[in-house]
């Protein structure tokens, strides 16, 4: 990430993670799916104001930056608030009821829910499409994530008897 010493680090990797999107997310789609207006966006993202805690919250999650990524730009504050959203919606999601949020992190728990989120905005599919995706996802997530703790198991015994 390019570092602009003029805008705060949360706000420079938020405008990059938008622009990186794609299809590239407008500032105004952006915003509306955050609830939040326009201008505000725009103020946080360029620094012209420093963006509250809640305020980057939501504008991380609307991109994906994680709450790891937030700690790391030094707003703890809110990669907090980010945490607790990513696992509240995560416990209350019922097409995620095969994952274990306790078991999981936060970053993957955020891209399955946008997986989520960006199925059910798909103006295209109908109602039926949406929940097979939506399985589909799941099912994907679980299977590679299994895979790779049978990877992990194998490596360990391998090395026990070593």
């Amino acid at each position: 990430m390019a570092v602009n010493p003029g805008i705060p680090a949360e706000a420079a990797l938020i405008r990059e993670r938008r622009e990186q999107m794609l299809p590239k997310l407008s500032i105004r789609k952006a915003a509306a799916r955050a609830e939040m207006s326009e201008a505000s966006w725009r103020h946080i993202e360029s620094g012209r104001n420093v963006g509250p805690a809640d305020k980057i919250a939501l504008m991380a999650r609307e991109v994906g930056v994680t709450p790891d990524e937030l700690d790391d730009t030094g707003r703890g504050d809110a990669a907090r608030l980010l945490r607790n959203d990513v696992r509240q919606r995560a416990a209350g999601e019922s097409a995620m009821s095969e994952v274990d949020p306790a078991a999981s992190s936060e970053a993957l728990l955020q891209m399955i829910l946008q997986g989520l989120d960006e199925i059910r905005r798909a103006p295209t599919l109908t109602d039926e499409q949406k929940k097979a995706l939506e399985k589909s996802l799941i099912r994907s997530v679980m299977s590679v994530f299994n895979g790779q703790m049978e990877h992990i198991k194998t490596a360990i015994e391998i090395a026990r008897h070593d």
